[in-house]
């Protein structure tokens, strides 16, 4: 008998965003590559605006080239563009 699998329901949001531009897709999948298997969507938000979050700097995550590259947005225009990136790439 296998082990149970509780999966927990994502609900994204893109905001009414139909695309991105090439340079700023990079940029997100550039932060996503510093944070595999340590955290999810909102870790990624919040080194794309360049918090100063306490696992932000103890994971050292703040010299990745991708922090503060939405600095001007706010944490739920930031997580509306990685939701549309999810969407984009199941298609």
């Amino acid at each position: 008998m296998g082990r149970k699998v509780h999966r927990v329901p994502v609900y994204s949001d893109t905001k009414g965003i139909s695309a991105l531009p090439f340079e700023k897709i990079k940029c997100i999948l550039r932060g996503a590559d510093e944070i595999i298997m340590q955290g999810g969507r909102s870790l990624l938000a919040k080194i794309l605006k360049g918090a100063k979050d306490k696992k932000v700097i103890e994971l050292k995550l703040h010299t990745s080239p991708a922090y503060g590259y939405f600095k001007v947005l706010t944490l739920d225009k930031i997580t509306a563009r990685i939701d549309w990136l999810i969407r984009f790439k199941r298609r």
